[in-house]
């Protein structure tokens, strides 16, 4: 090999090593970028992971915060109110039909103008007095959305279920947060508002209706078992007997609570289960303002359409027809002006104006209304901003004054009975089938013009002298209130005209121009003190310390009372019974929330005489318990006026008093006890003194609680109330009968000190559930 060859080699041995050492920096190099890259994945990742573990926390505190009102307003209507499933037709529960039977319903329906401003109008007040996180957090609604949303709605209790959670409760929520603050608010202290809540009790007394038929149940009818005693002389009880208990009145109250902590009902609430009124009924069916004129008329002849489809629409007018007019009924009973109407998927707001006969609505559809042209949701139209913007709406109005209802009531029908106009516009006295006994109808024309007469005829009679009839006069004048008795005038615009008349004016609903001075006379004359009525009960003389004497003594010659209590009975009924009296000379005292299970109280006054007391009413099913609490008084005659109030006897009806849900039909009359108990007086050491006495007299309360206790200024210390429950004892024998044996003696003695005599059940907890007041 020569020194080329070497050389070669050699070169070729170095070029080789030189190969492999860049190679190795490569790999070195590549391992080294390996890395480099895997350390900042590393670190990305990390920081990934970190912001994801911020972003959840921040995600979490956020869902766990509360909410603004336009986020709680987007969760509800996305999470709770959309979502909602119907069930299909096929496999819904039927449940009863709406029975609207004797319940007045109007002439005519028509769109309510202007409802969506004043809405907006509601919704900004509440957007500017609400800001800030105050409402519910994300998960809270979660949580309710799960709950409300386990099955398709099928049935009506199915809808009362949801309507509370997706609807309801939120507005509640909504309101609870507005009301404190909107005292700082320029517009928002109107509206005098601290809460509204949807209750399943009114603010009244609530009349049951009984039935043992299982055909008759409704969705939100009570079922309950009640046993029956055996034959007499057996301690045995026969098997549970099962009934019915349906709840007059709308599905919900909607109560307002003021801020100086009183109540009124805001409106009537109706649920109808969203398969009976699909969501594209209620507009197809109220296009036209003459839809109860169709249905009625379609009844009352009997006659529907042989055509499917003809026959569908017909139905669904039915349907939608009588749900209408159920919570129409009961805006009529309470005097409101505003009603609440829905169907799962459809809001219907209702509202009465001047004219009863005329019922006016808005159809709200949130899932449709919210959507915008961009995809996103107009909250102003979801199904909570609508409902709580009404609440607010209806804070404005005070309602519907007692005249307005009676004129209500005199131009009214009540279902199925057909207006006169609906018969082409022929009034009742241009009919030739039109009798006279038309004027007994509660909603005749005749019946109208009837009320009219009668308000202009007090109208003039006011302006006649009041003369002072004699104590033994009985005239008809005296019992009907004719001319002799003092009326003030009522203003022209309150004269109810012929229906139909373009003459005619509307009362501007909630205004004092709508109330005669004597109905304001009757709320702020005081009570008879309880001297004056034990002396008109025991004819005795006139007790000068009566802040009523003066009135008292112009229709007498002497210090004597100018009637007796048979006589003043006689004249409170004959004033209960015609509209026109009954503004005269009765308030309720239910708004005052003094009723309870089974009674309600009113203030009576008999104008011309000066008389005034109260009057505990019960609806028909429950007058066996006050005619008992009637001879529980007459056992504590000598304690009345003094422990007890006077017992002025009992009344009958001849028309019912209608109250929101209950028809008053039999009174207990007796002097105004006095105020309800603070929670500060302490009433325990009267009680075993009011016990003695009771028993002295055969008599166990068996109800002695607060609620039944009242304080009495002009006798100086408390009263005893309520004596539905009250336990009448045996009339005890004298000891001293002649032949009465030694064994029936010791017999009698032993029943003296048994449990004929054991100490009541003093301060027991009340029975019953609500608004219980100071009547039972």
């Amino acid at each position: 090999m020569t020194d080329r060859d070497d050389k070669i080699h050699r070169l070729q041995r170095e070029l080789d090593a030189m190969q492999k050492r860049e190679q190795l920096a490569n790999e070195q190099a590549r391992l080294a970028r390996e890395q480099e890259n895997a350390a900042r994945e590393r670190e990305k990742e990390a920081r990934e992971q970190e912001k994801a573990s911020r972003e959840r926390e921040e995600n979490l505190k956020r869902d766990q915060r509360n909410t603004s009102y336009d986020e709680y307003l987007l969760l509800c209507h996305e999470i709770l109110f959309t979502p909602l499933k119907v069930q299909d037709k096929s496999k819904s529960s039927g449940g009863g039909t709406t029975d609207v039977t004797g319940k007045h319903y109007p002439l005519t329906l028509r769109p309510w103008n202007g409802f969506l401003d004043a809405q907006r109008l509601c919704h900004d007040i509440i957007t500017k007095t609400t800001s800030g996180f105050l409402l519910p957090s994300k998960i809270a609604v979660c949580a309710i959305a799960e709950a409300s949303h386990k099955r398709p709605v099928a049935s009506e209790e199915d809808l009362r279920t949801f309507e509370h959670l997706a609807v309801e409760d939120p507005v509640e929520n909504i309101i609870a947060a507005f009301g404190p603050r909107s005292q700082d608010h320029p517009n928002g202290r109107d509206f005098d508002c601290k809460v509204i809540s949807f209750e399943n009790q009114p603010l009244s007394l609530l009349e049951p209706d009984e039935t043992d038929r299982d055909s008759d149940r409704n969705d939100g009818d009570e079922i309950f078992f009640e046993a029956v005693q055996g034959p007499p002389g057996s301690k045995k009880r026969m098997a549970l007997h099962r009934k019915v208990v349906r709840k007059r009145g709308p599905d919900k109250w909607a109560i307002r609570t003021r801020f100086s902590g009183q109540q009124c009902t805001a409106f009537p609430g109706e649920y109808k289960a969203a398969h009976k009124i699909p969501v594209e009924s209620f507009q197809k069916a109220m296009r036209t303002e003459d839809l109860f004129t169709r249905v009625v008329l379609r009844l009352s002849s009997g006659k529907v359409s042989n055509d499917g489809e003809t026959r569908l629409q017909e139905q669904i007018e039915e349907t939608v027809a009588k749900a209408l007019a159920q919570t129409f009924h009961y805006m009529i009973r309470l005097g409101c002006s505003f009603g609440y109407l829905t169907a799962g998927k459809s809001l219907v707001f209702l509202h009465i104006g001047d004219d009863p006969k005329v019922l006016y609505y808005h159809v709200s559809q949130p899932e449709d209304d919210a959507k915008s042209s961009d995809g996103s949701i107009d909250l102003f139209h979801t199904a909570v901003a609508q409902l709580a913007a009404f609440c607010l709406q209806t804070c404005r109005d005070s309602g519907k004054p007692d005249l307005w209802k009676e004129r209500a009531f005199s131009q009214l029908r009540e279902w199925p009975q057909p207006y006169a106009e609906m018969r082409g516009g022929t009034t009742e006295e241009e009919s030739p089938q039109s009798t006279c006994s038309a004027s007994s109808y509660p909603g005749s024309t005749t019946a109208t013009q009837e009320l009219t007469v009668e308000l202009r005829r007090t109208t003039r009679a006011s302006c006649k002298p009041t003369l002072e009839p004699s104590t033994n006069d009985t005239s008809d004048d005296d019992i009907t209130g004719g001319p002799r008795r003092r009326t003030d005038g009522l203003q022209p615009s309150l004269r109810v005209t012929h229906p139909g008349s373009k003459k005619r004016k509307d009362v501007p609903s909630g205004s004092d121009e709508t109330r005669s001075s004597e109905e304001l006379e009757v709320e702020t004359r005081p009570y008879c003190t309880q001297e004056c009525m034990l002396g008109l009960k025991r004819h005795g003389h006139l007790d000068e310390k009566c802040p009523n004497v003066a009135l008292h003594c112009r229709a007498s010659r002497n210090m004597s009372h100018p009637i007796d209590t048979v006589r003043l009975r006689e004249l409170i009924r004959e004033e209960l019974h015609r509209p026109v009296h009954r503004l005269r000379s009765v308030k309720p005292l239910d708004r005052d929330g003094k009723y309870g299970e089974t009674g309600a109280l009113f203030k009576l006054s008999l104008n011309h005489y000066g008389y005034t007391f109260v009057g505990k009413g019960t609806f028909a099913a429950a007058t066996k318990r006050l005619r008992h609490e009637a001879e529980v008084y007459t056992r504590l005659e000598p304690l009345q006026g003094h422990v007890v109030p006077v017992c002025l006897g009992s009344i009958d009806l001849d028309m019912p008093y209608p109250l929101a849900a209950a028809d008053v039909v039999h009174m207990l009359l007796m002097s105004w006890a006095g105020d309800a108990l603070t929670p500060g007086d302490d009433f325990s050491p009267e009680l075993p003194r009011f016990q003695e006495l009771l028993r002295t007299c055969g008599v166990i309360h068996d109800d002695l609680r607060q609620q039944n206790l009242v304080r009495n200024y002009e006798q100086g210390h408390i009263m005893l109330i309520d004596f539905n429950l009250a336990i009448i004892l045996p009339a005890m024998r004298h000891k001293r009968v002649d032949g009465l044996s030694h064994k029936r003696k010791k017999r009698l003695r032993g029943s003296a000190t048994g449990n004929a005599f054991d100490e009541p059940r003093s301060l027991k907890q009340p029975r019953r559930h609500g608004h219980a007041g100071r009547v039972t």
